[in-house]
């Protein structure tokens, strides 16, 4: 018997082995046995991931990365680590030194001297974006620089951050455009962040878009710096950094930080300074049992104020600041004073969030509190239990009109929505498809929106989980990620309306570092960098993050020999100009059992074979299809390029009898894959 299969979609993605029987079960049609290091995309494909791009190196064994957007085109990185907090800008730059007057061109043009070309190209500045558009011809080129001055002869660092991820240039020396001293080429993602010689007092930097008809934006440029970094000494110990909650304020330049045994702290971003403050909160009126190791675990703010809860020894008890006085917690009967409040059933509060109700999640259920009145007072609050499935301490992730969190046994992500028909707020399992997924645990939590609905869950193995999900179209699809390292905490900060995703890794005992999936990203390599040489050449250098290690590479785009670093840099076979290089990453997709029935009526005992089978691919490189990779040169193709990225359907033939007749799909190339169906002829045989 022939049938001709056809699997159209891997939005379900990897799905339970406990339902490999359940041909007719929900997700079954469109989900994987196997989906590792590729991404369900709600649209069907199943994608590969994108690399993670190597930001900056910090020293430790464990620690957290909170995002601090400040406005869509400014946002920072809060990283803690042992008793210590440094700030870094998205781009991975501490926030040292800065010797460049008006960076971020809040003065507008200030301090920058402009070439636009003879008035052929538009020059921009604007508070924290500055945009550069040559016109449409061959030869098109403007810059912006300044001349600053340094302390004294010495090495610096020069960073530059570009939102469109447009290509540009920067140059360090005598006067605007020359380079004696540097010249670097942005990456991916518009970073450069580069250490730089200045062998005098003063230097000019400068920023070249030599582009024709392309726009650059730069929230961030030429800061010439110290290479050291701001840190702050913090009370949390690194096997404390796991319990800490933030909590951003509405204005977006405060957040508060609680830990269950140490008093509450603050960062404050000043915005004219362009610099950060953190210090203990000091509260006015502070309950009195706020002392010693007992402190507030969680928080959020909610009409007004700010809800503080969770204390080790009173578990149960919330309070909230008065009314936008958000540290001062005096007591009082008036509708704006501070109030406290004990909910009376079992279970210790692990977190709280806000949306249409104040939601509360402890260790046994979960709980809204509302007013008779519409807005919470003293003399006017009620707690009402929803559900009883229980929460563990991680915060939880406000998505849409949910809100996530993770069950007690940090095995299940459920999603909380008020229902209006049941007039209750419903909890439903998200991993129910796929409770494999999750085995190791859950650690950390975070929730990217755009372009793609991605909740990202750090496992406590080091490993990744990604849930792509579509509520209206009721898209649940889980994947698994290895990272090489060990995954410590993802966070999500923005790009101009798009959420930009980091990653905490450690890679080497002692030493983590800061990784980034930029927006624009069709490299599918880990930690990786871009070394631009000025001339063709065949030593790379500055990559001391990958001592030792047996990385791949992308010269001019072509696939190179793997090679081992050593000493901080690898010689290539062949000279090359642009060079990425990072850590080899194996992305695999297997099908379900093939069960399309029989006359019988189940065809799972049945031997099968694919006569025919054909994997359409989208922009991608030829993967690896049940071990066997199809010729990747054409006759087309010029001499000495890399064979372009295509859209075609790759085919197999003859692919042996089984009764499972699953298909195997991997890449092991530094290249991107696409897969956005399966069909072709399959033989059955007839029992």
């Amino acid at each position: 018997m022939k049938i001709t299969p056809l699997q159209s979609s891997f939005s379900s993605g990897e799905i339970s082995p406990k339902l490999l029987g359940r041909t007719d079960a929900a997700g079954y049609q469109s989900g994987l046995a196997v989906m590792n290091n590729f991404m369900a995309d709600s649209r069907g494909p199943s994608v590969r991931r994108g690399g993670t791009r190597f930001l900056a190196e910090i020293d430790g064994n464990d620690g957290r990365i909170f995002a601090f957007v400040i406005n869509e085109n400014l946002g920072y990185l809060l990283v803690l680590t042992d008793l210590l907090l440094t700030p870094y800008t998205q781009g991975g730059v501490t926030t040292a030194v800065n010797y460049v007057l008006n960076p971020r061109f809040r003065d507008g043009s200030t301090n920058w001297v402009v070439d636009d070309d003879g008035g052929k190209a538009d020059i921009d500045f604007s508070p924290d974006l500055l945009l550069m558009t040559n016109e449409n011809k061959n030869g098109a080129s403007c810059m912006v620089g300044q001349e600053i001055t340094v302390p004294s002869s010495g090495t610096y660092k020069v960073a530059v951050e570009e939102v469109l991820g447009e290509a540009y240039t920067v140059t360090v020396g005598t006067s605007l455009g020359d380079d004696s001293y540097g010249r670097f080429s942005s990456n991916i993602g518009g970073i450069v962040n580069e250490q730089v010689d200045i062998p005098s007092t003063t230097a000019w930097v400068s920023v070249i878009n030599s582009v024709k008809n392309v726009t650059v934006g730069f929230t961030f440029i030429s800061t010439l710096g110290t290479v050291a970094a701001t840190d702050f000494v913090t009370p949390w110990k690194e096997s404390e950094l796991k319990d800490i909650h933030i909590i951003v304020s509405s204005g977006g330049r405060e957040a508060y930080l609680t830990h269950p045994n140490h008093p509450p702290q603050k960062v404050v971003y000043n915005y004219d300074l362009d610099s950060f403050l953190f210090a203990e909160v000091v509260f006015t009126d502070p309950p009195a049992q706020w002392t010693g190791t007992n402190w507030p675990r969680t928080g959020v703010f909610h009409e007004g104020r700010l809800w503080l809860a969770g204390t080790p020894e009173e578990p149960q008890t919330l309070w909230a600041s008065k009314s936008n006085d958000y540290e001062n917690f005096t007591l009082g009967p008036l509708a704006d004073e501070s109030l406290v409040f004990t909910v009376a059933k079992q279970g210790d509060i692990r977190w709280i969030q806000s949306t249409k109700n104040l939601l509360i999640g402890t260790t046994t259920g979960e709980h809204i509190v509302t007013s008779v009145e519409g807005v919470i007072t003293p003399g006017d609050i009620q707690v009402t239990q929803q559900s009883a499935y229980g929460s563990k301490g991680l915060q939880a992730v406000l998505v849409g009109d949910q809100v996530f969190y993770i069950s007690s046994d940090g095995r299940k992500v459920r999603a909380m929505q008020y229902e209006w028909a049941a007039d209750n707020w419903l909890s439903n399992d998200l991993t129910f498809f796929s409770e494999q997924i999750t085995k190791a645990g859950i650690r950390h939590i975070a929730w990217a929106q755009n372009p793609d609905n991605l909740f990202m869950c750090v496992l406590e193995d080091g490993t990744g989980a990604l849930l792509t999900y579509e509520r209206g179209e009721e898209i649940y699809g889980w994947s698994r990620h290895d990272f090489g390292g060990k995954v410590l905490d993802f966070a999500v900060g923005n790009s101009r309306g798009a959420d930009v995703k980091f990653a905490l890794v450690q890679r080497v005992d002692g030493t983590m570092y800061i990784e980034d999936f930029p927006v624009l990203n069709n490299i599918h390599m880990d930690s990786w960098m871009l070394e631009t040489l000025n001339e063709k050449g065949s030593a790379v250098a500055g990559l001391g993050h990958l001592e030792g290690e047996t990385v791949q590479v992308l010269a001019d785009g072509a696939v190179h020999p793997e090679k081992v670093v050593t000493g901080g840099e690898i010689t290539l076979d062949w000279p090359a100009t642009e060079v990425y290089v990072g850590l080899p990453f194996v992305s695999t997709m297997v099908t379900l059992p093939f069960d399309k029935g029989s006359q019988g009526g189940s065809g799972q005992t049945h031997m099968k074979r694919y006569n025919k089978l054909f994997v359409t691919l989208l922009d991608s490189s030829k993967p690896l299809i049940n071990g066997e990779r199809q010729p990747e040169r054409y006759p087309s193709t010029l001499m000495d390029t890399r064979e372009p990225d295509r859209t075609e359907r790759s085919s197999v033939a003859e692919l042996g009898w089984t009764r499972d007749a699953t298909i195997t799909v991997v890449q092991d190339l530094p290249l991107p894959c696409t897969v956005i169906s399966f069909a072709g002829e399959l033989a059955q045989e007839i029992l």
